[in-house]
Protein backbone atom coordinates (compact mmCIF):
# COMPACT_ATOMS: atom_id res chain seq x y z
CA UNK A 1 0.00 0.00 0.00
CA UNK A 2 2.24 2.31 0.77
CA UNK A 3 5.27 1.67 -2.28
CA UNK A 4 1.56 2.16 -4.30
CA UNK A 5 1.44 5.92 -2.12
CA UNK A 6 4.69 6.59 -2.92
CA UNK A 7 4.33 5.95 -6.97
CA UNK A 8 1.18 7.51 -6.97
CA UNK A 9 2.52 10.87 -5.56
CA UNK A 10 6.11 10.36 -7.36
CA UNK A 11 3.67 10.32 -11.06
CA UNK A 12 1.60 13.22 -9.66
CA UNK A 13 4.71 15.21 -9.08
CA UNK A 14 5.99 14.16 -12.38
CA UNK A 15 2.87 15.46 -14.30
CA UNK A 16 3.22 18.79 -12.42
CA UNK A 17 6.76 19.00 -13.54
CA UNK A 18 6.08 18.09 -16.85
CA UNK A 19 3.16 20.43 -17.26
CA UNK A 20 5.28 23.00 -15.58
CA UNK A 21 8.46 22.75 -17.66
CA UNK A 22 5.92 22.53 -21.46
CA UNK A 23 4.40 25.72 -20.17
CA UNK A 24 5.15 28.93 -22.34
CA UNK A 25 7.56 27.09 -24.26
CA UNK A 26 5.65 28.06 -27.47
CA UNK A 27 5.04 31.52 -26.36
CA UNK A 28 6.00 33.71 -29.11
CA UNK A 29 7.16 36.91 -26.98
CA UNK A 30 10.99 37.88 -26.73
CA UNK A 31 12.53 37.14 -23.82
CA UNK A 32 14.92 39.33 -23.29
CA UNK A 33 16.44 37.91 -19.48
CA UNK A 34 20.47 37.84 -19.22
CA UNK A 35 20.44 40.22 -22.57
CA UNK A 36 22.27 43.64 -22.55
CA UNK A 37 21.04 46.23 -25.26
CA UNK A 38 23.37 46.97 -27.73
CA UNK A 39 24.87 50.74 -27.70
CA UNK A 40 23.41 53.53 -28.90
CA UNK A 41 26.57 54.40 -30.44
CA UNK A 42 26.82 52.02 -33.13
CA UNK A 43 24.48 52.53 -36.81
CA UNK A 44 21.84 50.00 -36.31
CA UNK A 45 20.00 48.90 -39.64
CA UNK A 46 16.36 46.84 -39.24
CA UNK A 47 14.40 45.93 -42.23
CA UNK A 48 11.20 45.11 -41.99
CA UNK A 49 7.79 44.22 -44.10
CA UNK A 50 4.95 46.20 -42.98
CA UNK A 51 1.07 45.05 -43.62
CA UNK A 52 -0.93 46.92 -40.81
CA UNK A 53 -4.56 46.95 -40.30
CA UNK A 54 -4.33 50.53 -39.55
CA UNK A 55 -1.51 52.11 -41.71
CA UNK A 56 -2.39 54.19 -44.35
CA UNK A 57 -0.19 52.55 -46.75
CA UNK A 58 -1.10 49.28 -46.35
CA UNK A 59 -5.16 49.39 -45.51
CA UNK A 60 -7.82 50.17 -48.20
CA UNK A 61 -8.78 53.48 -49.16
CA UNK A 62 -12.32 52.99 -48.40
CA UNK A 63 -11.22 53.13 -44.97
CA UNK A 64 -7.96 55.76 -44.73
CA UNK A 65 -10.55 57.89 -42.05
CA UNK A 66 -9.65 55.20 -39.41
CA UNK A 67 -6.30 53.77 -40.65
CA UNK A 68 -4.37 56.71 -41.15
CA UNK A 69 -1.34 55.40 -39.53
CA UNK A 70 1.66 56.88 -40.76
CA UNK A 71 5.50 55.30 -39.51
CA UNK A 72 7.67 57.76 -41.48
CA UNK A 73 7.76 60.44 -38.11
CA UNK A 74 8.55 57.09 -35.92
CA UNK A 75 11.56 56.12 -38.02
CA UNK A 76 12.64 59.79 -38.14
CA UNK A 77 12.85 59.84 -34.50
CA UNK A 78 14.23 56.74 -33.87
CA UNK A 79 17.13 57.49 -36.10
CA UNK A 80 17.75 61.13 -34.56
CA UNK A 81 17.24 59.73 -30.84
CA UNK A 82 18.51 55.99 -30.77
CA UNK A 83 20.40 55.70 -34.03
CA UNK A 84 18.22 53.27 -35.56
CA UNK A 85 17.66 53.12 -39.42
CA UNK A 86 14.24 51.00 -39.20
CA UNK A 87 13.52 50.74 -43.11
CA UNK A 88 9.71 49.66 -43.91
CA UNK A 89 8.25 47.87 -47.17
CA UNK A 90 4.66 47.72 -47.13
CA UNK A 91 2.23 45.43 -48.78
CA UNK A 92 -0.94 46.14 -49.31
CA UNK A 93 -1.43 42.18 -49.77
CA UNK A 94 -0.68 39.63 -47.17
CA UNK A 95 0.26 36.72 -49.61
CA UNK A 96 2.58 39.04 -51.10
CA UNK A 97 4.77 39.76 -47.91
CA UNK A 98 4.32 36.38 -46.98
CA UNK A 99 6.53 34.97 -50.12
CA UNK A 100 8.98 37.57 -49.22
CA UNK A 101 8.60 35.93 -45.41
CA UNK A 102 9.61 31.95 -46.97
CA UNK A 103 12.33 33.57 -49.04
CA UNK A 104 13.61 35.14 -45.35
CA UNK A 105 14.50 38.76 -47.31
CA UNK A 106 13.83 40.65 -44.31
CA UNK A 107 14.73 41.39 -40.87
CA UNK A 108 11.01 40.82 -39.47
CA UNK A 109 7.63 42.07 -39.53
CA UNK A 110 5.15 44.18 -38.48
CA UNK A 111 1.88 42.39 -38.87
CA UNK A 112 -0.73 40.30 -37.47
CA UNK A 113 1.28 37.42 -35.54
CA UNK A 114 -0.31 34.68 -36.96
CA UNK A 115 0.51 36.17 -40.84
CA UNK A 116 4.45 35.10 -39.40
CA UNK A 117 3.77 32.18 -36.83
CA UNK A 118 1.73 30.08 -39.35
CA UNK A 119 5.36 30.31 -41.83
CA UNK A 120 7.90 29.89 -38.62
CA UNK A 121 7.53 26.16 -38.44
CA UNK A 122 7.84 24.90 -42.07
CA UNK A 123 10.38 27.68 -43.05
CA UNK A 124 12.13 27.22 -39.97
CA UNK A 125 12.32 31.08 -39.22
CA UNK A 126 12.41 32.16 -35.28
CA UNK A 127 10.42 34.54 -34.88
CA UNK A 128 10.08 36.53 -31.45
CA UNK A 129 7.55 39.45 -31.09
CA UNK A 130 9.19 42.32 -29.44
CA UNK A 131 6.41 45.19 -28.99
CA UNK A 132 3.02 44.97 -29.90
CA UNK A 133 1.24 47.75 -31.57
CA UNK A 134 -1.62 49.71 -30.47
CA UNK A 135 -4.74 50.45 -32.98
CA UNK A 136 -6.42 54.14 -33.22
CA UNK A 137 -8.44 53.25 -30.19
CA UNK A 138 -5.23 52.04 -27.98
CA UNK A 139 -6.75 48.83 -28.15
CA UNK A 140 -3.85 46.23 -27.94
CA UNK A 141 -6.82 42.74 -28.69
CA UNK A 142 -8.10 41.34 -31.73
CA UNK A 143 -11.23 38.40 -31.58
CA UNK A 144 -13.12 37.20 -33.77
CA UNK A 145 -16.53 36.96 -33.63
CA UNK A 146 -19.80 35.36 -34.22
CA UNK A 147 -21.92 37.43 -36.48
CA UNK A 148 -25.49 37.03 -37.11
CA UNK A 149 -28.29 38.98 -39.04
CA UNK A 150 -30.25 41.29 -37.04
CA UNK A 151 -33.07 39.63 -37.73
CA UNK A 152 -31.74 36.15 -37.13
CA UNK A 153 -33.88 33.73 -34.71
CA UNK A 154 -29.91 32.38 -33.94
CA UNK A 155 -29.72 33.94 -30.12
CA UNK A 156 -26.50 32.38 -28.15
CA UNK A 157 -23.60 29.90 -29.41
CA UNK A 158 -25.20 27.09 -28.64
CA UNK A 159 -27.95 27.59 -31.54
CA UNK A 160 -25.08 27.46 -34.27
CA UNK A 161 -25.71 24.14 -33.50
CA UNK A 162 -26.87 22.77 -37.22
CA UNK A 163 -26.53 25.76 -39.12
CA UNK A 164 -24.35 27.14 -41.91
CA UNK A 165 -21.48 28.85 -41.08
CA UNK A 166 -18.53 30.78 -43.02
CA UNK A 167 -15.29 31.03 -41.72
CA UNK A 168 -12.29 32.60 -42.56
CA UNK A 169 -9.50 30.53 -44.02
CA UNK A 170 -6.09 28.99 -42.43
CA UNK A 171 -4.21 32.32 -42.69
CA UNK A 172 -6.50 34.04 -40.31
CA UNK A 173 -5.94 32.85 -36.81
CA UNK A 174 -9.18 35.11 -35.41
CA UNK A 175 -11.59 33.31 -38.16
CA UNK A 176 -10.44 30.03 -37.96
CA UNK A 177 -8.03 28.41 -35.47
CA UNK A 178 -9.64 30.21 -32.69
CA UNK A 179 -13.24 30.05 -33.22
CA UNK A 180 -13.37 26.23 -34.49
CA UNK A 181 -11.60 25.77 -31.74
CA UNK A 182 -14.03 27.43 -29.19
CA UNK A 183 -16.72 25.30 -31.34
CA UNK A 184 -15.13 22.22 -30.77
CA UNK A 185 -14.61 22.06 -27.15
CA UNK A 186 -18.15 23.55 -26.52
CA UNK A 187 -19.13 20.59 -28.32
CA UNK A 188 -21.21 22.97 -30.90
CA UNK A 189 -21.69 21.29 -34.57
CA UNK A 190 -22.69 23.86 -37.21
CA UNK A 191 -24.52 21.88 -39.80
CA UNK A 192 -21.92 22.93 -42.31
CA UNK A 193 -18.53 25.25 -42.61
CA UNK A 194 -17.66 26.85 -45.67
CA UNK A 195 -14.61 29.56 -45.95
CA UNK A 196 -13.86 33.03 -47.41
CA UNK A 197 -10.65 34.98 -47.72
CA UNK A 198 -11.88 38.26 -46.45
CA UNK A 199 -14.57 39.67 -44.00
CA UNK A 200 -16.28 41.38 -46.49
CA UNK A 201 -16.84 38.30 -48.51
CA UNK A 202 -18.16 36.90 -45.37
CA UNK A 203 -20.17 40.04 -44.56
CA UNK A 204 -21.80 39.39 -47.85
CA UNK A 205 -22.45 35.74 -47.65
CA UNK A 206 -24.76 36.85 -44.55
CA UNK A 207 -26.60 39.84 -46.08
CA UNK A 208 -27.32 37.74 -49.02
CA UNK A 209 -28.33 34.36 -46.63
CA UNK A 210 -25.89 31.72 -48.08
CA UNK A 211 -24.45 31.55 -44.34
CA UNK A 212 -26.51 31.92 -41.26
CA UNK A 213 -23.34 32.79 -39.07
CA UNK A 214 -20.15 34.56 -39.74
CA UNK A 215 -17.29 34.29 -38.23
CA UNK A 216 -15.10 38.00 -38.81
CA UNK A 217 -12.70 39.93 -37.09
CA UNK A 218 -13.93 42.61 -34.38
CA UNK A 219 -12.84 45.56 -36.45
CA UNK A 220 -15.16 44.34 -39.09
CA UNK A 221 -17.31 47.29 -38.53
CA UNK A 222 -14.80 50.12 -38.50
CA UNK A 223 -11.53 48.95 -40.27
CA UNK A 224 -12.61 46.55 -42.70
CA UNK A 225 -14.01 47.29 -46.23
CA UNK A 226 -17.20 45.59 -44.93
CA UNK A 227 -18.36 49.80 -43.68
CA UNK A 228 -19.10 50.30 -47.55
CA UNK A 229 -21.54 47.64 -47.78
CA UNK A 230 -23.58 47.52 -43.81
CA UNK A 231 -23.56 49.14 -40.89
CA UNK A 232 -23.04 47.96 -37.24
CA UNK A 233 -26.90 47.93 -36.87
CA UNK A 234 -27.33 45.44 -39.43
CA UNK A 235 -25.72 42.74 -37.32
CA UNK A 236 -25.57 40.89 -33.76
CA UNK A 237 -23.11 39.19 -31.65
CA UNK A 238 -23.42 35.98 -30.34
CA UNK A 239 -19.79 35.00 -29.31
CA UNK A 240 -16.41 36.12 -29.59
CA UNK A 241 -12.82 34.09 -29.34
CA UNK A 242 -10.00 34.46 -26.78
CA UNK A 243 -8.09 37.99 -27.04
CA UNK A 244 -4.88 37.67 -29.69
CA UNK A 245 -2.42 40.29 -30.25
CA UNK A 246 -3.78 42.73 -33.19
CA UNK A 247 -0.71 43.72 -34.71
CA UNK A 248 3.06 43.11 -33.81
CA UNK A 249 6.50 44.15 -34.58
CA UNK A 250 8.31 40.35 -35.12
CA UNK A 251 11.98 39.94 -35.58
CA UNK A 252 14.17 36.83 -37.37
CA UNK A 253 16.38 36.27 -34.37
CA UNK A 254 18.46 34.42 -36.98
CA UNK A 255 19.15 37.46 -38.65
CA UNK A 256 18.99 40.13 -35.69
CA UNK A 257 20.96 39.59 -32.87
CA UNK A 258 19.12 39.46 -28.68
CA UNK A 259 21.35 42.36 -27.93
CA UNK A 260 20.18 44.80 -31.06
CA UNK A 261 16.35 43.48 -30.40
CA UNK A 262 16.49 44.45 -26.96
CA UNK A 263 18.00 47.79 -28.32
CA UNK A 264 15.08 48.34 -30.94
CA UNK A 265 12.48 46.92 -28.31
CA UNK A 266 13.91 49.87 -25.58
CA UNK A 267 13.54 52.51 -28.19
CA UNK A 268 9.94 51.54 -29.11
CA UNK A 269 8.55 51.90 -26.01
CA UNK A 270 10.46 54.72 -25.07
CA UNK A 271 9.05 56.50 -27.82
CA UNK A 272 5.63 55.56 -27.20
CA UNK A 273 2.70 56.68 -24.60
CA UNK A 274 3.00 60.42 -24.21
CA UNK A 275 5.94 60.46 -26.62
CA UNK A 276 4.46 58.82 -29.50
CA UNK A 277 3.85 61.22 -32.90
CA UNK A 278 0.33 62.13 -33.74
CA UNK A 279 0.81 60.17 -37.14
CA UNK A 280 1.05 57.18 -34.88
CA UNK A 281 -3.18 57.53 -34.21
CA UNK A 282 -2.48 56.38 -30.84
CA UNK A 283 0.64 55.52 -28.07
CA UNK A 284 2.53 53.74 -30.33
CA UNK A 285 4.16 50.48 -28.84
CA UNK A 286 3.60 48.54 -25.83
CA UNK A 287 5.37 44.95 -24.58
CA UNK A 288 4.24 41.88 -26.47
CA UNK A 289 1.83 40.35 -24.44
CA UNK A 290 1.84 36.83 -24.27
CA UNK A 291 0.47 34.29 -26.75
CA UNK A 292 0.79 30.84 -27.62
CA UNK A 293 -1.13 30.01 -30.56
CA UNK A 294 -2.87 26.83 -30.52
CA UNK A 295 -3.85 25.63 -33.84
CA UNK A 296 -7.17 24.04 -34.84
CA UNK A 297 -5.97 20.74 -37.08
CA UNK A 298 -9.46 19.03 -37.77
Amino acid sequence: MRAFIKLTIISFFAAVCITACNSGKNDTTFNASGVTASSNEKPLVINLAVNDTYCKQTACACIHGVAAREYKEFQDLLKKEYNIDLRLTYFMEPYEMEEEMKAKTFDGVICKPWSAYMLSEEYQINYKRIADVLDAYNNQWLKGVFMVNKSSSIKTMDDIAGKVVVAGQKDAYEKYHSPLRLLENKGITPGRIYHKASCLESINELIDSKAEVAIVSDYVMTASCAVDIASPEDFRIIGETEDTPLTSVILDMDRVSAEDALRLQNALLALSGDKAPQSMLADGFVKPASWEPVLFTK
